[in-house]
């Protein structure tokens, strides 16, 4: 039987979220009738339940009356999806972590609660926040297409239908997310595997008599450091105890930037405001100074959207911390409080994430004497020549809403609130490298906030911690064990050649003049490539002395000459060169990257590894992977953001008028096409906040297909199970519920599935047609390059 392609291929909408007057102002045409319902489950289940028959979905009333030009309830509706679904697999794995299989709803009546009782243990459905299920609402046909589609996924065995979980179905069933992570995928395991290995390096060298000074004796006697729990425990808050006590007594403004200062200058950690030295945008050569306002510790979401879970867990969290550093728990009480109402005005006057990075937006130079006469309660002048910054001749803002906001609390009306929150935000940053108490609170506002289980050893958070801070030495080592110079050599010349069929592909687009074509080319010719790691390895902490609690030094001694060494290098370039021959990311790192300002795609060895890249492995299983990691990067070049950049990274308009306008037209479609997308029960993908990542997505894949397309007989289903297989992933529905309001990525599933749609080349291998759920009309189909 076929399904009925128009019902699968509309926009899903979230059943349970909608309230019931808002269902009821749905008009008519878009309910449903019990024979449509019945119509469309026939269709759609063939392939599970084969030779379902209309009977065995609708049973009808009392003696049989099938009322199928009836409007569908809410109830009805379940139950037949039930009915034709009949067979459905207990929820595991990944299933059951994001499904609510213990729900109940007060509105079931007697004769469906049987039926509703095993979809509920499926995990399919969940109901109002008002603890009711809706049943008397009608059902629109967007709403039961999302309901079916969520039925396919738990079933994972048609590629038609929903390839993620088809490619993925096994591993997301045996899935476990390892003690005190928050999710666990394909990057994940590697991460572990080269933290394994990191740990390896590690252990050899805490067992050796390094010589003084070397870079193996910093590394083994850092996390010597860090492991030592039982000095740190001893040491306790002494450290910070003194500035704490100088901000408590700060009976002015004025004074209180005086202690935050004198935090500044001894210890790196606890200044109100900071400075950052970065690439200007407009003259990406130069470093130049940028400010960034008074920080807020959660996204902006967290706080507009009234989200009153996150509110308790983050006051309880600074509350505990107040209390550890000696407050009473009543004052520490109403202390956190503040601090987060504090936080909360300030987040209102912040940019929305999907517009960060938007050129014309966040580059607002100021002069310094505009910036410093902005700050009528402070002097701000006086506090950049403390800072050691005020040789610049201007300042970069990045939020101008978030600065006006910042110049404007920071009174004396303010003050307590000031004082909380620079407490707060000392006892944050320094509370890593304290006692154990501190990481305790820490993992459990993490623990609580995420759905996160169990908890990493100390051993485990050493050789973390190590490896973030001492990342230099560890990933020169890692290279020389772990990367041949075979491998670096095949994937710059895998890079190369998709950046030759980048440029195919530009000549032949028919909405982009010669003239931007000329530019784009340009572009992808001044691109630079780094590969594995670093030609030149780099000695930032020469000149920085580590010790161990037994030679007299500390975690938190070594992390305060660590950063101090750091402010003074970035101070000191402030004005100067760019070093453009740096690296963002330790050479171990699973990740990859592009910077328009640089103009350079980046790729550590940590992610040239299976299954992302195999020299041994199938060719087009590496296109997948690896080559759709490589192209995806290249085509952040001209996603929405890194378009503003021309070919030496500066924010230069290189299009014309008219090409530009075609662009954006392009990129709204993009967003379209993956916005409203269902990731798990009730939580959608936004399509304007992952719009730049989804361009990248689409344009890699197109890329990434031509390069195999031009070998001889590919083999296209290796292609797309090797980029399925890179994107498994699975976490607690807290997670995922919060990554969709401030990822700029895709939900995996999401890119997988909707990529894929997009080309032909996989409507071919697996025979999709307009009948399958994955099935995308190619006029709805979306292409920029």
């Amino acid at each position: 039987m076929k399904k009925i392609a128009a019902l699968l291929l509309s926009t899903s909408l979230l059943l349970t979220a909608l309230p019931t007057s808002a269902l009821a102002q749905q008009t008519k045409p878009n309910k449903m009738t019990r024979g449509e319902v019945v119509e469309f489950l026939l269709n759609a289940a063939d392939f599970y339940n084969p030779g379902i028959k209309r009977e065995d979905i609708l049973k009808g009333y009392g003696k049989g009356e099938a009322r199928e030009d009836q409007e569908v309830s809410r109830i009805e509706a379940l139950i037949m999806l039930g009915r034709a679904f009949s067979d459905l697999p207990a929820p595991k794995g990944h299933d059951l972590r994001v499904a609510n299989t213990s729900a109940s709803f007060t509105d079931v009546p007697k004769w469906a609660q049987d039926e509703i009782g095993k979809l509920i243990a499926s995990g399919v459905i969940t109901g109002y926040p008002d603890g009711k299920l809706g049943v008397s609402d009608h059902l629109t046909k967007e709403q039961l297409i999302t309901l079916t589609k969520r039925f396919m996924a738990l079933e994972g065995t048609n590629p038609r239908d929903d390839y993620y979980e088809y490619v993925n179905k096994k591993w997301l069933n045996d899935s476990k997310i390892p003690a005190g992570e928050k999710s666990n995928g394909a990057f994940k395991e590697l991460a572990k595997a080269n933290e394994d290995r990191i740990k390896a390096i590690i252990d050899e060298l805490v067992k050796k008599q390094n010589p003084a000074g070397s870079k193996e004796q910093k590394i083994a006697d850092f996390y010597k450091s860090v492991f030592d729990i039982e000095n740190r425990n001893k040491q306790g808050i002494k450290p910070i105890a003194p500035y704490l006590d100088a901000l408590d007594k700060a009976s002015s403004v004025k004074e209180l930037f005086a202690a935050s200062m004198k935090m500044e200058n001894e210890i790196s950690k606890g200044a109100l405001l900071s400075f950052a030295v970065l690439g200007d945008a407009k003259d990406s050569n130069v470093n130049t100074l940028y400010f960034f306002g008074l920080n807020t510790s959660l996204d902006k979401n967290s706080y507009v959207s009234n989200d009153e879970k996150t509110k308790k867990v983050y006051t309880n969290y600074l509350a505990k911390l107040f209390v550890l550093s000696g407050t009473d728990e009543k004052t520490a009480k109403a202390q956190a409080e503040d601090v987060y109402a504090f936080e909360k005005e300030l987040a209102a006057s912040t940019m929305d994430p999907q517009i960060q990075g938007n050129v014309e937006i966040s580059y607002n130079p100021y002069t310094k004497e505009k910036f410093v006469q902005l700050f009528k309660t402070i002097d701000m002048g006086k506090y950049m020549k403390e800072f050691q910054v005020d040789k610049a001749d201007k300042v970069i803002v990045t939020d101008v809403g978030l600065l006006n906001k910042t110049a404007e609390v920071l009174n004396e009306k303010n003050l307590d609130k000031l004082k909380a929150y620079a407490k707060a935000t000392l006892l944050m940053n320094a509370g890593g490298s304290l006692s154990e108490d501190f990481l305790k609170l820490a993992n459990e506002f993490e623990a609580q906030r995420f759905g996160i289980e169990g908890e990493k050893t100390n051993e485990e958070m050493a050789v973390m911690t190590t490896q973030a801070v001492m990342s230099q030495y560890l990933s020169q080592e890692f290279a020389e064990k772990y990367f041949t110079k075979e491998a670096k050599k095949d994937v710059e010349q895998m890079v190369k050649q998709f950046i030759e069929v980048y440029k195919e592909r530009i000549q032949t687009l028919d909405w982009l003049s010669e003239a931007t074509k000329a530019k784009a080319i340009k572009k992808l010719d001044k691109m630079t490539i780094k590969i594995g790691y670093p030609d030149q390895w780099k000695d930032s902490l020469k000149d920085v002395s580590i010790k161990t609690f037994a030679d007299g030094g500390s975690l938190f001694d070594n992390m305060v000459a660590i950063n101090k060494e750091a402010k003074k290098q970035r101070i000191a370039s402030l004005g100067k060169p760019v070093d453009k021959s740096s690296w963002m990311m330790s050479v171990y790192e699973v990740n990859a990257y592009y910077i328009p300002l640089n103009n350079e795609i980046v790729f550590p060895a940590g992610i040239l590894q299976a299954p992302f890249y195999d020299i041994k492995a199938k060719h087009e299983t590496n296109l997948g992977a690896i080559g759709m990691v490589i192209a995806h990067e290249i085509s952040h070049a001209f996603d929405n953001l890194g378009s503003e950049f021309d070919e030496n990274g500066n924010a230069v308009n290189w299009w014309t008028p008219e090409d530009f306008k075609k662009f954006q037209e392009k990129c709204d479609q993009v967003i379209s096409y993956y916005d409203h997308v269902e990731v798990i029960p009730g939580v959608y993908n936004n399509g304007k906040l992952t719009v730049g990542e989804n361009i990248a997505d689409l344009g890699g894949m197109a890329v990434s297909l031509q390069v195999l397309s031009k070998m001889e007989n590919p083999d296209f289903k290796a292609y797309f199970e090797g980029y399925a297989t890179i994107w498994r992933m699975t976490m607690s529905k807290e997670s995922a519920a919060y990554r969709s309001t401030i990822d700029p990525h895709s939900a995996n599933k999401v890119r997988v599935n909707r990529t894929v749609s997009n080309f032909p080349e996989f409507y071919k291998a697996y025979e999709v047609t307009e009948k399958d759920a994955m099935y995308v009309a190619p006029k709805d189909r979306v292409s920029i390059w």
